[in-house]
């Protein structure tokens, strides 16, 4: 068998040059170099001799391949209408044989010849379309663009290859078609017009629509754990683009947070909420967000979710895209004539739907959609299911922090309180607390754990409660902190495996202000939050100067430092969150103060001031000080004699009968017994002077107090033991009772409930 002729040269569809042969070099009198990716006619120009033409197939890569062939000399001008300089055989072939569509215009943009594929393109025979300018045959989407181009190549020479040219076809729809152009001389450099290659590439488009359809979901849905804003990502990211109106739907239980019912779902009680809403048109007060629609009445809507794939409708001379005809009628004044309606399905449980339609000239769905459709709605189920849950835990660790943050402080014996609490996370670890002491003292706490969720809300837990206690020990602020720094390292400790996953927050930011309204001083300690601020009654506003420490729990093992000031009577603390603190300059509180005289009114003032900037963020308490009624307290001084203790109950009883509201007669007898008890160890046990104080509240505070640093203890006396039996007597008559030390010495104090008759 004789070998293989080898092709001149080779071409693509869009009429370049692709390979020159040495043959070809010697035959048309240019070189490889010269010739490769130039248009054929131009680089065959004034070349004579015989061509065949053969076109490749896509296997091959598409295009032609030009051999030594039988025909006229390329040149010859035979044909009419045109220009010899564009005839010959090759070009012959090129017109009537290629499938690339081939366009020749005069300097006019008129045309003077149309091959066979280019007419069949436009849907037309070639000879129909001769003498008229391209707009005029094509319906360009960018006329303005498309023939600046055109006159440009005329102008400069300089080709334009694979030009995307957009044309809308007579029913409106989009044809896409990629263009190549080069400028046309005669021999003499005369410019008679150009020859452009047109390839339809529509298909290849309609797949890059799609294909960054589901790019544009992936980027855009999944960046929230909202739902809300989930779906109406969503909806944002199919329209417009891929659909004229999306509707995002979710099942009623859904929308309200409870958890997505498992397929296969009853679609006769089944009902949507309207969750997400995009259009390109006019909006449709039947489709506003919110609403509700049952599925049953549509025969898509169960279809896509028995189903739980796409489904395509198409409205026509026997279709429809709705059951109702309400509904039918509302979707045909739009102008839709498509739509595809897929299940939001994930996990063997249905979230809901999503609706997309196509309107006026658009185009309509097709099949291929479909599997664009089902790409776009699996990652957006997955995204919104993500969101559904962490929507679930947010709900869940909200709950456990409310129960587990105090009841809302109010007016105690010598303090009025409040909180402001601003966009505050519902999973965050902040909190705040009024941990009312002996002595109507109190301790003022705002705190904050870092993190979110039901790890950081556990831990909050865990701090709140272990300062509680510390509290109830009688520490100071800055040895309270110490202690609660090491309980929370403990804890990092226990919870190391749990730990090192980076879920639990095991640090917090605490400040604690213990108020003594008798002694009226504050003595404060802070743990990674800012001091408070004490606004005095006379206008003054100054920081208590107590240093920041390290964070509670942090590696930092720098010790904690108090600081304490003196506050007078209608002064006011703000012990604020770091966030917040920011936020609350001398000049907004001096306004607020100006105005507003309890701490719950310039709680509220202070919410409407700073509510307004959603950078105002945080969670502050307010207490305001108050002169104690000279009616509610007294202290005597007594002898540390044995007689103190029978005079302690009589000043008890006279004091207490002098009080509004007669107390009961086995109330007045139980005080009257501890104080002689806690009198009786005093003088025994105790070092002169000794100080009997009766505070009378929500509840009788007995408190005896001695120079002595001996703290006592509680013991059970044997039955034939004479004595030993005080502290036990106290501790079953009163709610609780315990030891406070001071620089001074010690102070035994016991709460006794005092009903009245």
């Amino acid at each position: 068998m004789g070998q293989a002729l080898e092709p001149l040269f080779t071409a693509d569809d869009a009429g370049r040059v692709t390979s020159w042969s040495e043959a070809a070099a010697r035959l048309f009198g240019r070189p490889s170099d010269a010739a490769l990716g130039q248009q054929v006619v131009e680089a065959v120009r004034g070349a004579d001799g015989a061509l065949r033409v053969v076109l490749r197939s896509d296997a091959e890569g598409g295009g032609w391949e030009v051999f030594p062939g039988h025909a006229a000399g390329i040149g010859a001008a035979d044909g009419a209408g045109g220009d010899g300089d564009v005839e010959g055989p090759l070009v012959r072939a090129l017109f009537s044989v290629s499938q690339l569509g081939l366009l020749v215009v005069d300097r006019d943009l008129r045309l003077i010849r149309v091959s066979a594929a280019a007419g069949s393109m436009h849907g037309s025979a070639s000879k129909d379309l001769l003498g008229r300018r391209l707009d005029e045959v094509y319906r360009l989407a960018d006329p303005v663009g498309d023939l600046a181009s055109a006159r440009s190549v005329l102008e400069t020479g300089t080709s334009v290859f694979s030009r995307l040219v957009t044309v809308l076809s007579a029913g409106g729809y989009r044809q896409h078609y990629s263009v190549s152009a080069f400028r046309l001389r005669r021999a003499d450099g005369e410019v008679i017009g150009l020859a452009m290659t047109v390839l339809d590439v529509t298909r290849r488009e309609r797949d890059a629509e799609r294909t960054a359809t589901v790019s544009r979901v992936r980027e855009r849905v999944g960046r929230s754990l909202q739902v809300m804003e989930t779906c109406q990502d969503l909806a944002d990211a199919l329209s417009p683009g891929f659909a004229d109106l999306v509707v995002v739907s979710l099942i009623d239980q859904v929308a309200g947070g409870d958890y997505p019912p498992l397929r296969p779902v009853d679609t006769e009680q089944l009902l949507l909420r309207r969750a997400a809403l995009r259009t390109t048109g006019p909006p449709d007060p039947e489709l506003a967000v919110g609403g509700l629609e049952a599925v049953r009445g549509e025969s898509s809507y169960v279809r896509a979710l028995r189903e739980s794939r796409p489904v395509l409708l198409r409205s026509g001379r026997d279709g429809r895209l709705s059951d109702t005809p309400e509904r039918e009628n509302s979707l045909r004044a739009a102008g839709a004539h498509s739509m595809i309606v897929a299940s939001l399905t994930v996990r063997g449980r249905v979230l809901g739907l999503v609706r997309m339609f196509r309107c006026g000239r658009s185009e309509r769905y097709i099949l291929p959609d479909l599997q664009t459709v089902e790409s776009a709605v699996a990652h957006a189920t997955l995204c919104l299911d993500n969101a559904r849950r962490a929507a679930h835990d947010r709900a869940l660790a909200s709950t456990v922090h409310r129960r587990l943050l105090p009841r809302p402080p109010g007016v105690r014996l010598g303090i009025d309180t409040a909180y402001v609490a601003l966009s505050p996370t519902a999973d965050s670890g902040t909190w705040f607390d009024v941990v009312p002491l002996s002595g109507a003292r109190c301790g003022l706490v705002v705190g904050e754990v870092s993190g979110m969720g039901m790890p950081s809300v556990a831990t909050m837990g865990h701090v709140r409660t272990a300062l509680r206690a510390l509290a109830g020990l009688e520490l100071q602020p800055d040895e309270l902190l110490a202690r609660l720094s090491d309980t929370l390292t403990q804890l990092a400790h226990e919870w190391t495996g749990v730990a090192d996953s980076g879920d639990l927050a095991l640090t917090a930011g605490c400040v604690y202000a213990l108020y003594d309204p008798i002694a009226r001083t504050c003595s404060v300690a802070c743990a990674g939050q800012p001091a408070p601020r004490l606004i005095h009654s006379d206008g003054r506003i100054e920081r208590i100067d107590a240093p920041v420490g390290p964070r509670l729990g942090a590696p930092d093992s720098a010790p904690f430092a108090m600081a304490t000031s003196s506050v007078g009577d209608g002064a006011t603390l703000i012990l604020a969150s770091d966030e917040l603190d920011p936020a609350l300059s001398p000049e907004v509180v001096g306004r607020l103060l100006a105005v507003y005289s309890t701490a719950r009114e310039l709680a509220d003032g202070m919410f409407t001031r700073l509510a307004a900037d959603p950078r105002n963020k945080g969670t502050a308490l307010l207490a305001r000080t108050r002169p104690l009624p000279t009616d509610r307290t007294s202290v005597w001084d007594l002898p540390s004699e044995d007689r103190a203790a029978s005079d302690a109950r009589r000043i008890t009883r006279r004091w207490l009968t002098e009080r509004p509201g007669p107390p009961s007669a086995d109330a007045l007898d139980s005080a009257e017994l501890l104080v002689s008890e806690l009198m009786t160890n005093a003088v025994r046990y105790g070092t002169p002077p000794i100080m009997l104080r009766l505070i009378l509240d929500r509840s009788l505070t007995i408190e005896v107090t001695d120079s002595g640093a001996t703290t006592p203890n509680l013991r059970h006396a044997r039955v034939t033991d004479e004595g030993g039996r005080g502290l036990f007597i106290v501790s079953r008559l009163t709610e609780k009772w315990g030891t406070r030390q001071s620089s001074t010495g010690k102070t035994i104090w016991a709460e006794q409930s005092w009903p009245v008759e």
